[in-house]
């Protein structure tokens, strides 16, 4: 899966669920659907078929709430090249991609019933009842698979937030506190991970590698303060390596291939603002090894990835501004080899950074929408 980050938090909140009517999506209750009859809403461009190849790595799903639609953006041209209209009765709480396409997390209320007497509005019946959907695209945003979420510990578990998906989206991970669970959605298994750890770990962020066979994870240690527990979970052997990072406040997590880094959180000014001088932690899931990259600056510690061959940590310093700076530092010694600032036509935040290959690039918002930063080279 791509980078799986904090963007890959399930953020719920009461506006997001205000949606309501009497239609329910189509869905199986645990049956993935080859061909499911909503097809017809798809509207892919021509360059949809930019599917394979490098060019799939630049394609970035978006919920338009204005329009009701999964826009399918490539990054590296700014054209949409796939929508997907909902209908009013569905909620969309989260999109994110995965390695074959995009998944999309929903809600759909229970509709009340509404009756007009003599003038009067009636309502009657239960219209707070939601159902969590969870559907599965390809990289056309065509539908390959839609379940009904009704286990309801997975139900309460997703609703905790700290969740993510497997590389193909057919299997999750989520953490309630120091408990991990994977629910399967083919076999509709949910069963409890639960490897030995040294430590008590209350997770915070959780992700799979590009196999899926290994989590990346950071979270906070029980009784100890200001530090962040961060390791790697070997899902087929059930064991774990914890490391801890003291004064570090783990923000974000990015997995890419079978390597993960973790952000370090920037306090607003009105709390101090950000370090003199930053880090952000690195782990090798495989090899279950973890350590402290320190960077030049504070403000960029916010935002980090790792290349997927794992050699460098690239981070971004950069606010609501026309133009930033990425730096790439080399795991093997923290040695700084890349230093360049990028400039846009309109102010921009950067949100994410891929690395794909050896250049990287930051994700960055901006009043037209989303775009890439001209690419850094690490070599």
């Amino acid at each position: 899966m791509k980078r799986i980050s904090i963007l890959l938090a399930l953020v719920l909140s009461l506006s997001l669920l205000s949606a309501c009517g009497g239609n329910e999506p189509a869905a199986n209750t645990g049956n993935s659907s080859s061909n499911p009859s909503a097809d017809s809403q798809q509207a892919p461009d021509e360059s949809a078929e930019q599917t394979a190849g490098s060019g799939a790595n630049f394609l970035s799903p978006e919920y338009d709430y204005t329009t009701n639609e999964l826009k399918l953006t490539d990054l590296s041209t700014g054209e949409v090249t796939a929508t997907y209209a909902f209908d009013t009765a569905q909620t969309p709480l989260l999109t994110d991609k995965t390695s074959q396409g995009v998944i999309v997390m929903l809600s759909s209320q229970a509709a009340a019933d509404v009756q007009d007497i003599g003038g009067v509005t009636v309502i009657s019946g239960d219209s707070s009842v939601e159902t969590l959907y969870y559907w599965l695209f390809d990289q056309s945003l065509n539908l390959v698979g839609t379940y009904e979420l009704t286990d309801e510990a997975l139900v309460n578990g997703l609703w905790g937030s700290v969740f993510a998906a497997a590389p193909d989206g057919k299997t999750l991970v989520y953490a309630e506190g120091p408990s991990l669970y994977q629910y399967t959605f083919d076999t509709q298994e949910l069963t409890e991970i639960t490897p030995a750890m040294s430590e008590t770990v209350y997770f915070e962020a959780v992700g799979y590698s590009g196999s899926g066979d290994y989590l990346a994870f950071f979270g906070s240690l029980d009784g100890q303060e200001n530090t962040t527990a961060y390791g790697s979970i070997d899902l087929s052997s059930n064991t774990a390596a914890i490391f801890s990072a003291e004064g570090f406040s783990g923000s974000m997590l990015s997995v890419n291939g079978e390597y993960a880094a973790v952000s370090d959180t920037i306090l607003p000014a009105s709390m101090g603002g950000a370090k003199q001088t930053g880090s952000v932690l690195f782990l090798d899931l495989t090899q279950q090894q973890g350590k402290v990259i320190n960077v030049e600056s504070g403000d960029e510690s916010g935002i980090a990835a790792v290349s997927a061959d794992g050699q460098y940590i690239v981070t971004c310093a950069g606010g609501d501004s026309p133009s930033g700076t990425l730096r790439a530092y080399q795991v093997s010694d923290g040695t700084k080899v890349a230093d360049e600032t990028y400039t846009m036509d309109t102010n921009c935040k950067p949100y994410e950074i891929w690395v794909i290959g050896h250049s990287a690039y930051a994700a960055l918002g901006t009043d037209d929408g989303y775009a890439l930063s001209q690419a850094v080279d690490l070599l």
